[in-house]
Parts: structure tokens; C-alpha cells; sequence
């Protein structure tokens, strides 16, 4: 990395597919379950994803906190200290696939309920969650092995593994859901086969690097390696699982203030974000390992220039994504195979989750950025603030005055908040580093 600025986008344009495909696995479920079982498929799904995601960002969460040591620490020319952060993520992400098989195998049932999943809606979601608990260590490895790859600049290696596995898991759900109508089951049979084999290639990928060789010593605990990497690990996962902290929540006011229909509708929100916002949190992620570089390699002109230069594409992308969004809200539901009564309420819903799109990028480009400079604290407070505090809080208070609609305007009134705290603290410090 000797030029880091002349690969800003070498490392952010793959990192945007790969999260871009990412989106699309989740298009490709919503698309089939909502084809084959409407209504009651996409509420039960939205309904059971926080376990899923869960598994997905304990993951990402472990491999992101491997790959800013790794990067942190080649920026640093300590190649012996970068492989053995590698060796200690990889037996991080097999710990936590066995830890998280055995406990979410005996607390499904309950979380399941706690969920929502009720009456009808739990037989389909139980379906689902049982493959997604059995077969947790793919998706774990899938989402860890990606940024792990990245900050051992395989860019292309794990944009690759991705496309491979959307092709898999879209003729997948297409095979098990269409002509051998397997449900729910079949839907989550899928993608857990497709995560199994992206996660093999990446492996693989990871595994043979000429000039990165793994040994067995590279395995061997080092406590305070583990320490820092989970610390550092703590804010990737709170990025990743704060979406769905925030559909449990928005699940919760949806049934109080509109029942099955607006879970339904809601359900459309999260598989349209759930495909763009991935898009947007490539930019940050893309530009971790380029961050963790400077950082190790004590370049902090360098930090600011792709600070920069990140702001500035993550807010011409985001305001095109939200004018798209606005522009399609009509055909949006008919994609996922939602009922003319959903559909019909679903474009106010739809236009407010646009219009918090550009701000949840600004906040969510910060968030990477200062995790990946080891600003964990800082970090924390927007990643765990948002869907613990302020989208909360903007939840129970905006239906009190608007109903329904106040569930819908929660959104963008959270982010414009969050936007507003950051715009202090950065104000307050004067300066984008410790």
C-alpha cells in the first residue's frame, strides 16, 4: 500500500459490489417468498431476521475486527503481528459458530415469540429459523471471511466470492421455492447453501497467499490480540445488527399501530433498504482497511484525504438512491409480491425511508471511519445510539401525534438527529482523529 491514496478506489468499488450483492440476497428472498406465500411470507421473515442477523454480524463483526488489526499492522510493517491477528480472527469466527449453534438451538422457540412471531406467522418463521440456526457456522465464516480478505487487499477475491454466491443462492431459491415448493425451509436451504460455498471460496482465497503464508503458530491465543480484536470487533456488529434492532422495534409499533398489513408493509421497507443501505456501507468499509493503513503507518494527511473523498461519493450516491426510491414507491411493493391494500399504503412509508437514506449514509461513513482508526468509543456512540436511544425514542414518540404514519417518520427524524450530534462532536473537537 505503498501509494494508499491511488487505490481508494481499487478498495471501495469492489467493497461497494460486494455489499451491493449482499442487498441482493436479500431482494432474491423477498422476491421468491413474496411470489410463492405474500403477505404472511414477508411479515413472518421480517418478523424472524434479527436471529439471522445475529448470526451474520457476529461474524462480520470478528472479521472486520480482524481485518483493521491486519491492515492496521502491515501499515505498520509488522508482518509477523498482521498474521497472527488473521490466525486469531479465524479461530475467533469457529468459536463463535459453535457457541452460537448451541445457544440459539435451545432460545429460538422463546425469541421467536418475543419477535412476534405469533399465531399463524410462527410455523413459516420457525421453518426458517431452524436451517438458519443449524447451519450457522456459513453465514458466520461468509460475513467474517469478506473483510478479512479486504484487509489482505484480496479485493477482487471477495467481490468474487459474493457473485459467486448470489448466483448460487438465486437459482437455489428459485430450485426450492418455485418447482420443488419447499417454503420457508427451502427459502432458508438456499441461502445457508450459498453462503457455505461463497464461504469455501473465500477460504480458500485466504488460505494461499504466496505472499501471506499460513502456519499453525499463527492459530496459537494471544489474549491480548483476542481482547483488541473483539473490542475493535464491537462497533462492525453494531453496524451490522443495528438494522435489525431497529425492524424488532419498528416490528413492535407496526402491530400496536397497524397490524399484520403494516408488518407486511414494513417488511417492504426493510428488503429496500435492506438492498441499498449494503451500497452505502461499502463506501466505509471499502475504505477501512485503507484507514487502519494510514492510521498504523501514522499518515493522518492521508486519513483526511480519504475521509474526503469518501463524504463526497456517499453523498452523491445516497441522494440518487433516495431520488430513485421516491420516483419507483409506486412500483416498489409489486416486486415482493405484496397485496394491493399493502401496496396502496406503502408509498408514504416508502418515500420516508428514502429521505433518511442520505443521512444514514453520513453517519454510517463516520462510524467506519472511526473504528477503523481505532476510535472505537466514538464509534459506539452512533452505531449503538441509534437503535438503542434515538430510533426508539422516535418511535414511541412520533405515533403518539401521527399514528402509523409517526412508525414511518421515526426513520429520517432519528438519522437527522444522529446527523446533528455528529456535526457537534466534529464541531467540539475540531479535528477528525484522537
Amino acid at each position: 500500500m505503498s501509494s494508499v491514496q491511488n487505490k481508494f478506489w481499487r478498495y471501495v468499488l469492489p467493497s461497494m459490489a460486494s455489499q451491493m450483492l449482499t442487498g441482493f440476497f436479500i431482494i432474491v428472498d423477498g422476491f421468491f417468498i413474496g411470489q410463492r406465500m405474500g403477505d404472511t411470507g414477508l411479515a413472518a421473515i421480517n418478523l424472524l431476521w434479527p436471529i439471522a442477523a445475529v448470526i451474520q454480524a457476529s461474524g462480520l463483526g470478528l472479521g472486520s475486527g480482524g481485518s483493521v488489526l491486519l491492515a492496521s499492522a502491515l501499515g505498520a510493517k509488522d508482518e509477523a503481528r498482521a498474521l497472527r491477528a488473521r490466525g486469531n480472527a479465524l479461530l475467533c469466527l469457529g468459536i463463535a459458530s459453535l457457541v452460537l449453534t448451541v445457544v440459539l438451538w435451545f432460545t429460538y422457540p422463546a425469541l421467536l415469540v418475543w419477535l412476534g412471531a405469533r399465531d399463524q406467522l410462527y410455523a413459516p418463521a420457525e421453518e426458517y429459523v431452524q436451517v438458519v440456526v443449524l447451519c450457522c457456522a456459513a453465514q458466520v465464516f461468509n460475513s467474517g471471511l469478506n473483510p478479512l480478505l479486504r484487509g489482505a487487499g484480496r479485493t477482487i477475491s471477495a467481490m468474487a466470492g459474493m457473485v459467486m454466491g448470489l448466483l448460487c443462492n438465486i437459482f437455489l431459491d428459485w430450485l426450492f421455492i418455485m418447482p420443488l415448493d419447499m417454503g420457508m425451509r427451502g427459502a432458508a436451504m438456499a441461502t445457508v447453501l450459498a453462503q457455505f460455498l461463497s464461504a469455501v471460496f473465500q477460504l480458500v482465497c485466504l488460505v494461499f497467499q504466496k505472499q501471506h503464508p499460513m502456519r499453525a503458530a499463527q492459530f496459537v491465543p494471544s489474549l491480548p490480540l483476542l481482547r483488541r480484536l473483539v473490542v475493535t470487533g464491537l462497533s462492525p456488529f453494531g453496524l451490522s445488527l443495528s438494522a435489525s434492532i431497529l425492524i424488532l422495534f419498528n416490528n413492535w409499533q407496526c402491530l400496536r399501530w397497524g397490524g399484520q398489513s403494516a408488518v407486511a408493509t414494513y417488511a417492504i421497507l426493510s428488503y429496500l433498504l435492506g438492498s441499498l443501505q449494503p451500497l452505502l456501507t461499502g463506501i466505509g468499509e471499502g475504505m477501512q482497511p485503507l484507514c487502519s493503513y494510514c492510521r498504523g503507518a501514522g499518515d493522518e494527511a492521508g486519513l483526511h484525504r480519504l475521509l474526503v473523498r469518501g463524504l463526497r461519493l456517499i453523498l452523491l450516491f445516497s441522494t440518487a438512491l433516495c431520488a430513485g426510491s421516491i420516483v419507483l414507491r409506486g412500483q416498489i411493493p409489486a416486486l415482493f409480491g405484496a397485496s394491493a391494500a399493502t401496496a396502496a399504503g406503502s408509498e408514504f412509508a416508502i418515500v420516508c425511508a428514502a429521505l433518511s437514506l442520505p443521512l444514514w449514509g453520513v453517519v454510517r461513513l463516520f462510524s467506519s471511519y472511526f473504528y477503523a482508526t481505532h476510535q472505537t468509543r466514538r464509534s459506539l456512540i452512533f452505531i449503538f445510539g441509534d437503535p438503542l436511544v434515538v430510533s426508539p425514542l422516535c418511535l414511541y414518540v412520533l405515533p403518539l401525534f401521527a399514528q402509523l404514519n409517526g412508525v414511518w417518520l421515526a426513520a429520517p427524524a432519528a438519522q437527522a438527529i444522529l446527523v446533528l450530534l455528529l456535526g457537534w462532536m466534529l464541531w467540539r473537537n475540531r479535528t477528525f482523529a484522537n
